[in-house]
């Protein structure tokens, strides 16, 4: 039956994604047709290697697209149910993952301490200082740790930068992590994407996680999420 993740049960469902679960998603509130600049061009200063409004790890030719928060339960249960599956893709010179960062849903969770757009300019830095490589752990480790909507979990910048340190990450991140130079840059991403039309699809961003391998929306209500992630992946090899 489908599952239906509420302020006060979400740290509970998060345990883990059952078979037959739906991914039914963080959705942003009355999204409309984003008014910023084109992805060529960013609205603010963006991190070295930076792929439009996006955080590419690994060089493979099949293009592995998620749209994400940090901040979104269904999207930390999205990273638990596939994320070996992404990163070994990655890892193998298969794909190339493309994290495109929203942070509406530390808001609209009344979180005070901006977890979606600090985690996300992390990853950004991460990526800005060359450690692309690492980008698929960190953002693992981010998600399992992100804070809640029950409030009980705020990492600090020490554990983000404890985070980056346990992923591979090999430049010290103190500074960017307390002086967030990507924060910016991040915000123009959620900006740039909310109501936007994924192009080469019909997927309109209204909220997430979204996932597009090889072109292709991936049906995140399957049954085994994991291996129909897989199976995109081979199909997108051809």
């Amino acid at each position: 039956m489908p599952l239906r993740l509420t302020r006060l049960t979400a740290a509970v469902a998060l345990g883990a994604l059952v078979v037959g679960s739906l991914l039914t998603g963080c959705a942003a509130t009355e999204p409309s047709p984003s008014a910023s600049p084109t992805q060529s061009q960013p609205a603010a200063a963006a991190p070295a290697g930076a792929d439009g409004y996006g955080l590419p790890a690994g060089s493979g030719p099949v293009r592995i697209e998620l749209w994400t928060d940090l901040s979104c339960p269904y999207c930390r249960m999205l990273e638990e149910a596939s994320g070996n599956v992404i990163s070994e893709a990655v890892a193998s010179g298969t794909a190339t993952l493309v994290i495109h960062p929203l942070n509406f849903v530390s808001a609209k969770h009344g979180d005070q301490t901006q977890w979606s757009t600090r985690a996300a300019g992390a990853l950004a830095a991460a990526l800005d200082a060359g450690n692309a490589d690492a980008l698929p752990a960190f953002y693992a480790l981010l998600q399992q740790n992100q804070t809640l909507a029950d409030g009980e979990s705020h990492p600090t910048d020490d554990d983000i930068v404890t985070y980056a340190t346990k992923a591979g990450v090999k430049t010290d991140l103190s500074d960017a992590v307390k002086t967030q130079p990507f924060a910016a840059w991040v915000q123009a991403s959620n900006d740039y994407w909310m109501g936007r039309t994924i192009e080469g699809t019909t997927q309109v961003v209204k909220g997430v996680p979204i996932l597009v391998i090889g072109g292709t929306v991936v049906d995140l209500d399957a049954q085994d999420v994991a291996g129909t992630v897989q199976k995109a992946i081979d199909a997108a090899r051809g």
